[in-house]
């Protein structure tokens, strides 16, 4: 039994991310011992267990199923007071593991008086094989129950039942742990995507030209990223990337920004700059190192005539080779201050006029595939 509990306590500490993983981890590591058993754990006053999980065979499931639909009573999310039920009592009360020889007696205070005829049948099959009910200690006070029946349990199993609790406990508190973290991760994400929405938002009031076109290019990178098969992992900072594009824009002056007809040489060439100054203005912000690929690099041309660094074929990075298709296509789609937008075959017409010059032919060829 020690050793079997053991190996059982080794599977339930492994890889487990929330409290659902580790009471299924504990459903197949009791069955597959022979037993059946169940967690369960205790209201704020320490008054009332709720049962989270109950480990028993198909067959025993069944059964109780159909118990549970004539009863009206579900199993798992029953609750009970501690005071109802002799044996849970003095086990909570006195922090100490209680060896059962007739589960029947426990099992006869657990079912509501209601229930008592449509259990029956179960009851029945259950029998009264013996048990041991052992706390879920923390910091020495009880948190919670385990129970585990089977036909040959002794008062000598009883420490390794408990030590199996404990490692229940603990596996509990590192679930806890691991949904905190993630909890605290997801709240963090959120706000800097607040943060990237409210700069996105600020950069479309400043310039015209772009108000709707962040969003639409965005998203429709996220979507031939995808429609390539590439790395969905790593779409998040595909995503903040996009969004960021032109937010190396926030550092060029209005007059140049927001001039209603063509621009000068010089004032293009200040235009040219933003690539470099929202590679400047990210570079300090680690959360952003993977998104600044896009912003820095979407105005190079596959055959190297683009800025601001010259690069050329595969030394552009992909995302910024992907967003450069989509960026020019609803640019070119779009209504702008000195021009009306053009047709869709205009576009794609140029658009395949400039494979391997603009654009990566691989990845055009996966855009005309989508229109």
């Amino acid at each position: 039994m020690l050793y079997a509990l053991n190996a059982a306590a080794t599977q339930l500490q492994g890889s487990i991310q929330n409290e659902q993983q580790v009471y299924s981890a504990f459903r197949e590591q009791i069955i597959g011992l022979g037993m059946r058993g169940g967690i369960s754990l205790l209201d704020e006053k320490g008054e009332v267990l709720e049962f989270k999980v109950i480990a028993q065979t198909s067959f025993l499931q069944r059964i109780l199923r159909s118990a549970e639909n004539e009863s009206g009573i579900k199993a798992q999310g029953f609750r009970i007071p501690i005071r109802k039920v002799d044996t849970y009592y003095k086990m909570i009360t006195e922090c100490k593991a209680q060896f059962v020889p007739d589960t029947s007696l426990v099992s006869a205070q657990v079912v509501p008086p209601i229930a008592q005829l449509a259990v029956k049948m179960l009851l029945s099959v259950l029998g009264s094989p013996p048990g041991v009910f052992a706390p879920l200690i923390r910091d020495g006070k009880p948190i919670g129950m385990l129970n585990v029946v089977g036909e040959h349990l002794t008062a000598e199993d009883v420490p390794a039942i408990q030590a199996f609790a404990n490692h229940i406990t603990v596996a509990l508190d590192n679930a806890s742990l691991v949904s905190s973290l993630q909890h605290a991760k997801d709240e963090l994400e959120a706000a800097y995507s607040a943060t990237l929405d409210g700069w996105t938002r600020a950069l479309e009031l400043r310039d015209n030209e772009t108000e709707g076109h962040t969003r639409r290019v965005a998203e429709l990178t996220v979507k031939l990223w995808r429609s390539m098969g590439l790395q969905e992992e790593i779409l998040p900072h595909i995503y903040r990337g996009a969004l960021l594009h032109d937010i190396g824009k926030m550092g060029i002056p209005d007059h140049v920004l927001r001039k209603p007809g063509q621009l000068s040489e010089e004032e293009w060439g200040l235009m040219r700059k933003h690539p470099e100054f929202a590679y400047e203005w990210m570079k300090p912000i680690a959360f952003l190192a993977p998104a600044r690929s896009i912003p820095y690099c979407h105005h190079e041309r596959y055959d190297g005539t683009g800025y601001p660094r010259g690069l050329r074929g595969e030394e552009i990075p992909l995302e910024a080779r992907i967003f450069a298709v989509v960026d020019v296509y609803d640019a070119m789609r779009s209504d702008r201050p000195y021009r009306h937008a053009l047709s869709d075959d205009q576009v794609l017409a140029y658009m395949k006029e400039q494979s391997g010059k603009h654009f990566d032919p691989f990845v055009l060829q996966a855009f005309m595939e989508q229109h």
